[in-house]
C-alpha cells in the first residue's frame, strides 16, 4: 500500500475501532447493534458528553489542518444496526474521526437504526422515500447493492491525488465494480490470531510460536506437527478451538471462494490453491486436530488454554480488549498468553492475511455526498496518525493490561495484514448462494470431504457468478 510523507504507515488503533467488524458481522443488542427493533426516521441519541482528553486536543488540530475544503451541507444521515459516532456507555470517548469532523468542518451525523435482518430492505425504502440517506457499512453490500441501484459510486467526488486517499488507494481498488469505486474503504484491520499459552508451549518443549514466527519458521505444517504432537483426547490434551478456523486459515492461501477481478466477480472454488487450503483443513479434522464441541454442548473451551489443556485458538483481538480480569481467566496468567499471526502457507507466493476493512458505501440518492467523503478522510487520517496510535496503545496497556510485547505483535500483524490482505466477498452474492458458499467453506475442518463439496455446489455459483455478471455489464 502506497504512503506518503504526510501519512504514517503503521494504522492506528484508535478507540472508534468499534466499526471494524460493521463489514459482514451479525447485529449483536449486547453491543448497541439492533436486532429486533427498527425506525425509519433519525434517532436522537443520548449523548456520552465525554470527549477527548485535553492532550489529544493538539493532535486533532493538527489533523483537521491537514484537511481542505469546506462544506455548505454539514448534516450527513448514517443507516445501520449499530453506531459507532454516537458514544453512549460510561468512559467512551468521541472518536477521533468526528471529533475531526466536527472541528475542521462543522459536521454531523444524524443516525437512522435498522436491524442486521431489515438492513437491505429498511434501505431500499428510505431511498425509495427519498430520505436522502447518505452512507451505509459493509463489504457485504458489494456487489449486490451496486447491481441493485442501492448504493453509487464515490468516484466523482473525491480527488485520487490526495494523499489520504492515496494512501489507501490500492486497499480500494481490491472493489471495483465494472471500473468504478464502490466501497470507500478507509482501513485493513488485523483478522484473526492464534492465541496460545506460553507455560503450555515450554513444558511441552515446543518452540514458541512467536520465535518461529520471527524466524519465518510458523507455517501451516509447523502449527499441522504441534497440534500431531500435542493431541490425545484421552488425556484430555484438545488442539484447535473456535469458531471462526475456517475463514482465515484457507485465506492464507492467497485465494478466497469468490472474488472481484478487472470489475467482475470470480468464482475460485475451482482454484487449485484453494482445494489446497480445503484440503489441509480435512486433515486436520480427519488426525482428530480440531476439538470436537459436540462433546461439550457445542460450545469453545476457551478456558483450556489456561489449564494447559488446549494447544491453540483461533480468533480475534477483541477477546483481550477488555479487562485482564476477564480475559485472564480463560487464557491464562498476563506473563503466558500471548498470540501470533494465522501461519503462512508456503506455498503460496506472499504472507496473504485475513482483513477486516472498515468500509462503508455511498448510497443511491445521498442528500451530502461531499459531507459523506469528507468524514471518510477524517477516519483515514485519524486512522493513520502516529499520536493516535499511541493513545491507543496506552488504552490497550492501562485498561486491558497489554504488555509492550502484546502491542508490537499486534502492530505486526497490522503491518502484514496491509501488505498482502484478502478478503472473500461471496456474502455479497444473493443470499441463497452466499449461504451456500458459507456452508461449503466450512464442511471440510468438519470433516466434509471438500471434492464431493465442491461438485455439487459449482452450478449454481457458476450460475449466480454468471447472472451477477451480467447485471455488472449492464450498468
Amino acid at each position: 500500500m502506497k504512503n506518503t510523507k504526510r501519512i504514517i504507515a503503521a494504522c492506528a488503533a484508535l478507540c472508534l475501532m468499534s466499526s471494524l467488524t460493521a463489514c459482514g458481522e451479525n447485529g449483536d443488542s449486547e453491543h448497541g447493534y439492533l436486532l429486533d427493533e427498527t425506525t425509519t426516521t433519525a434517532l436522537t441519541v443520548e449523548i456520552n458528553t465525554q470527549t477527548l482528553a485535553p492532550e489529544q486536543e493538539e493532535q486533532v488540530n493538527d489533523l483537521a489542518d491537514s484537511l481542505t475544503g469546506e462544506l455548505e451541507n454539514k448534516t450527513i444521515k448514517w443507516m445501520s444496526f449499530y453506531d459507532p459516532w454516537h458514544p453512549t456507555g460510561a468512559g467512551n470517548t468521541k472518536p477521533v474521526s468526528v471529533e475531526l469532523f466536527e472541528k475542521k468542518y462543522g459536521g454531523e451525523i444524524e443516525y437512522y437504526p435498522t436491524t442486521w435482518a431489515n438492513q437491505y430492505s429498511d434501505l431500499s425504502t428510505m431511498i425509495l422515500s427519498g430520505e436522502g440517506i447518505d452512507f451505509f457499512p459493509g463489504a457485504e453490500a458489494v456487489p449486490k447493492c451496486v447491481i441493485s441501484g442501492m448504493t453509487q459510486s464515490y468516484d466523482e467526488y473525491i480527488d485520487w491525488t490526495n494523499p489520504l486517499w492515496q494512501s489507501v488507494s490500492e486497499l480500494n481498488d481490491m472493489f471495483i465494480i465494472g471500473g468504478k469505486h464502490y466501497l470507500m474503504a478507509c482501513q485493513a484491520m488485523e483478522g484473526y490470531v492464534v492465541y496460545y499459552n506460553r507455560k503450555t508451549i515450554e513444558e511441552n518443549g515446543y518452540d514458541d510460536p512467536k520465535d518461529l514466527y520471527e524466524n519465518g519458521e510458523w507455517t501451516m505444517e509447523k502449527f499441522k506437527e504441534m497440534l500431531l504432537d500435542f493431541v490425545d483426547p484421552e488425556a484430555d490434551r484438545y488442539g484447535l478451538d473456535g469458531w471462526f478456523n475456517a475463514t482465515p486459515l484457507y485465506l492464507a492461501s492467497g485465494v478466497p471462494s469468490v472474488s472481484l477481478s478487472d470489475g467482475k466477480v470470480v468464482s475460485n472454488i475451482n482454484d487449485t490453491s484453494f482445494e489446497r487450503a480445503m484440503q489441509f483443513q480435512y486433515d486436520l479434522n480427519k488426525n482428530g486436530l480440531v476439538i470436537d464441541k459436540s462433546l461439550f454442548n457445542w460450545q469453545t473451551q476457551i478456558q483450556y488454554i489456561g489449564e494447559g489443556k488446549e494447544l491453540f485458538y483461533i480468533g480475534g483481538l477483541y477477546e483481550i480488549e477488555q479487562s485482564p480480569d476477564i480475559w485472564t481467566k480463560t487464557f491464562g496468567e498476563v506473563q503466558d498468553v500471548f498470540f501470533v499471526p494465522i501461519p503462512r502457507d508456503k506455498e503460496a507466493d506472499k504472507y496473504y492475511y485475513n482483513a477486516e476493512i472498515d468500509c462503508y458505501n455511498l448510497c443511491k440518492g445521498s442528500g451530502n455526498p461531499e459531507g459523506t467523503v469528507r468524514f471518510m478522510e477524517c477516519i483515514i487520517a485519524s486512522y493513520y496518525d502516529e499520536n493516535a496510535r499511541e493513545i491507543s496503545n496506552d488504552k490497550h496497556k492501562t485498561d486491558y493490561g497489554w504488555t509492550d510485547e502484546m502491542l508490537e505483535m499486534k502492530e505486526e500483524v497490522r503491518r502484514i495484514t496491509n501488505e498482502n490482505p484478502v478478503r472473500d466477498i461471496y456474502g455479497g452474492l444473493s443470499t441463497d448462494t452466499a449461504n451456500i458458499i458459507s456452508d461449503a467453506i466450512n464442511q471440510p475442518i468438519q470433516g466434509g470431504d471438500w471434492y464431493s463439496v465442491r461438485d455439487s455446489i459449482t452450478p449454481s455459483v457458476d450460475l449466480c457468478v454468471e447472472e451477477v455478471n451480467g447485471q455488472i455489464a449492464a450498468q
